[in-house]
């Protein structure tokens, strides 16, 4: 096994409790807005026009899974950004740090460890967990006769997605938004793990209130500058959408290499809150 393999595998081995208590954790969750779902869900009064009760619970099934999809997507992204920010809290502590700085393994090596560590620790933690608690409510549909539906696809369509018809035409957002929103999400994930790498304490709570800070400094500007107020033509939003795009991977491109550049100069000892 090659000396990065060794890395990978220590990870895993040590990461392993982790990322099996987070998966139990997120499908605990994910079965709460289930059963909170339900508890309003079979309480509202919306669907009451409709005289066939079997389509007056299906209705309601349906409302349930698509409320749970939401809630369900955002939850699992905010369990991205925590494991993001916290992939190197056990490194915070002196002697893991030591242990961890004196590993005969390069730099590079640990930083793409552990980041191969944090992209299965999330697939596995948050993605998914929504599925395996989606199982169990369709099994209580069963014993309770209510009608059966998966909520797998209310949860996928909160993502962020394009239709295309054999037309060529398409629904929602168009290809370049899609892009766009992802590379957004992808740069603030970028950041949260650089606030993981610079912080030592309050990883996520640090992190949120810098992210907060800087997009009510950049809402503030663009309200000053009436940015808001001015109409856009056709071409000039497909031309800030392309921008946004070369942006957001700058970004991503940039929160990374800061990550690793703070990486490779950790010391013993740092600042009480800051990794400098």
């Amino acid at each position: 096994m090659t000396r990065f393999g060794r890395v990978l595998k220590l990870d895993f081995f040590e990461g392993r409790k982790a990322m099996m208590w987070g998966a139990l954790c997120m499908v605990l969750l994910y079965l709460f807005f289930f059963w909170f779902a339900h508890e309003i869900g079979f309480h509202d009064s919306r669907f009451d026009y409709e005289q066939n009760p079997e389509t007056r619970m299906m209705m309601r099934v349906s409302a349930i899974c698509e409320a749970v999809g939401v809630f369900s997507v955002m939850a699992m992204y905010i369990f991205f950004l925590i494991s993001a920010s916290t992939l190197y809290r056990g490194e915070q502590k002196k002697q893991q740090r030591i242990a961890w700085l004196m590993l005969p393994a390069s730099n590079m090596e640990k930083f793409l460890s552990r980041w191969i560590y944090l992209l299965v620790f999330s697939i596995v933690g948050g993605f998914l967990p929504f599925f395996v608690a989606d199982l169990i409510h369709m099994a209580y549909l069963t014993m309770t006769d209510y009608p059966v539906q998966s909520a797998a696809d209310d949860f996928f369509k909160i993502f962020p997605h394009t239709r295309t018809f054999p037309s060529g035409e398409y629904t929602g957002d168009n290809p370049l938004s899609v892009t766009s929103q992802y590379t957004a999400l992808i740069a603030i994930h970028a950041f949260f793990l650089l606030g993981g790498v610079f912080f030592r304490k309050f990883h996520f709570i640090a992190t949120s209130a810098v992210v907060v800070i800087a997009f009510a400094c950049i809402v503030a500007t663009a309200n000053m500058l009436g940015y808001r107020d001015t109409p856009v033509a056709q071409d000039e939003v497909t031309r800030q959408i392309i921008f946004w795009i070369i942006a957001n991977s700058g970004l991503i491109a940039l929160f990374t290499w800061l990550a690793y550049w703070l990486f490779c100069r950790w010391q013993v000892v740092t600042h009480k809150f800051a990794n400098v």
